[in-house]
């Protein structure tokens, strides 16, 4: 049986997923403002992808992605040194995709787990629902064998 909206898992509405967005990128940045230079400039980007992981697990991918944007362009420009600035080494631009790659594989794996997840749980309630009919169905042929046999 091919199950077409499996791909629509997620029960939390996009207003949901963006607010708990918004939730961790404010905890996370507040957090490394006050962790200070020596621990931002070494975990800049790590926290946010740990979020997204997250983010990815409860609201899908669309918004872990949008999430994993922002704040990578956030955290490049007040976390990565030079601080305040879009400029690139080769050792930055090394660390992001490394960085990237990881969250990416974490957020496309999740992705797919969620989608067989509820594809079964899907095929486990129609199942479900024509047992219910099948037995339904029996129950009524059994009614009308008693009524023919009885008459």
């Amino acid at each position: 049986m091919i199950i077409k909206n499996a791909k629509n898992w997620s029960p939390h509405s996009s207003l949901n997923a963006a607010a708990w967005s918004f939730v961790a990128f404010a905890v996370i940045s507040f957090m490394m403002f006050n962790l200070g230079r020596d621990f931002y400039s070494a975990h800049s980007y790590k926290f946010y992808f740990i979020a997204a992981s997250f983010i990815s697990y409860y609201f899908g991918y669309r918004p872990a992605v949008i999430f994993i944007l922002v704040s990578s362009i956030f955290a490049n420009y007040f976390f990565v040194a030079p601080f305040g600035e879009f400029i690139f080494s080769t050792n930055d631009v090394e660390r992001y995709l490394l960085n990237l790659t990881f969250g990416s594989i974490a957020i496309i794996l999740i992705e797919l787990v969620q989608r067989e997840r509820f594809k079964f749980k899907l095929l486990l309630l129609v199942s479900e629902s024509r047992y219910l009919i099948l037995l339904q169905r029996d129950n009524q042929l059994m009614q009308e064998l008693k009524r023919k046999n009885h008459v």
